[in-house]
């Protein structure tokens, strides 16, 4: 994963730490924990409630698209609840 999109401004991210928006002080803190490692990244959730809202006899009728497991995000987003964070290695 590359970040920090400027042109010839690569740097390669190891590990990301994922904080839930209701936590603000968590975040600013790691983020400023990991300023100085070049291989970690410390970012807020993106995520917006859920982004399919076909109802479970709508997918039938249609077919289901998805054909991965979607079991990692469900593991993100426990995570995120119970702990404020999530860490991932992308390495």
């Amino acid at each position: 994963m590359t970040s920090r999109g400027s042109i010839g401004y690569k740097t390669t991210v190891d590990h990301l730490f994922i904080v839930s928006r209701q936590q603000p002080d968590l975040y600013r803190y790691l983020a400023r924990e990991f300023s100085s490692e070049s291989d970690v990244e410390v970012i807020l959730d993106r995520r917006y409630g859920e982004r399919r809202m076909r109802t479970d006899h709508e997918a039938m009728r249609y077919g289901e698209r998805r054909r991965s497991d979607r079991r990692s995000q469900v593991d993100l987003t426990n995570q995120l609840n119970t702990l404020g964070y999530a860490f991932v290695r992308l390495g």
